[in-house]
């Protein structure tokens, strides 16, 4: 935890961050910063995050904010090569009526399946997918899982099934630091399950699931690349907020 509190000392004036050590962080830029790092913000962090080991840094910038073509150009200078380009939605869940869908879930808390049938499912749902392929290992991410959402991560861990059948997961939560911003850390379906309809209903019921966890409203993201997702989106109402474009940085430990 104190690491995270170097780096929001150093960046949490433009960055939230997102908490994936040991191996990787992440930052998604503030809608009001309260100021904005400099170049020397940025040297002192990369070499806080070689001396600790990690493996990448990721950062996403908001496509029309005002400082995006000073802080793109930070970045691009100091190591970071442009990643991805994505959007955002929104879509208020207050009225969200529970619908009836085909599907039933377990969350890895309830035992009913082991953290490797977990991954292993993860994994799957990862295969072919239309996004780009993630350099970060299955235990990596389940890592990251943890460590962003902590003490209860088992709890939304949840592999969806159709006649006791797993056809995917989702991990819905609600954002550190928030109240009531639901997201979905991961959604996807295994490779036999797609082509059938099934992602929109999933996807709704993930949404039902943030709701009754709280969540007044959900924020998700895509490629925009990504055809598939974003119909599923338009699908299930939600409105395109933003686009957002991802650097990454890779340190050679």
């Amino acid at each position: 935890m104190h690491k995270k509190l170097f780096v929001e000392g150093l960046l949490g004036k433009t960055f939230k961050i997102l908490n994936g050590f040991p191996s990787y962080i992440t930052f998604e830029q503030k809608e009001k910063p309260t100021g904005l790092i400099s170049e020397q913000d940025l040297t002192n962090l990369l070499d806080l995050c070689s001396k600790w080991g990690l493996e990448r840094i990721g950062v996403s910038l908001e496509r029309t904010a005002a400082e995006f073509d000073y802080l793109s150009e930070l970045f691009l200078r100091n190591g970071f090569e442009h990643f991805s380009s994505r959007i955002e939605v929104y879509k208020d869940l207050t009225n969200l009526d529970k619908g009836e869908t085909p599907f039933t879930y377990a969350a890895l808390a309830d035992q009913s399946y082991s953290e490797s049938e977990f991954k292993s499912l993860w994994e799957s749902c990862m295969s072919g997918s239309d996004n780009k392929p993630s350099s970060l290992t299955m235990d990596q991410h389940l890592m990251s899982v943890k460590s962003e959402l902590g003490e209860d991560w088992e709890e939304s861990c949840h592999v969806y099934y159709l006649q006791n059948n797993p056809i995917g997961i989702s991990i819905p939560h609600l954002e550190p630091g928030t109240m009531d911003e639901g997201r979905l850390f991961y959604f996807g379906l295994i490779p036999e399950a797609r082509g059938q309809g099934f992602s929109t209903a999933l996807h709704l019921q993930s949404l039902l699931t943030l709701k009754e966890m709280g969540a007044t409203y959900y924020i998700g993201s895509t490629e925009i690349a990504n055809k598939k997702m974003k119909r599923v989106f338009e699908k299930n109402d939600c409105i395109t907020r933003t686009q957002t474009e991802s650097y990454y940085k890779y340190f050679s430990n």
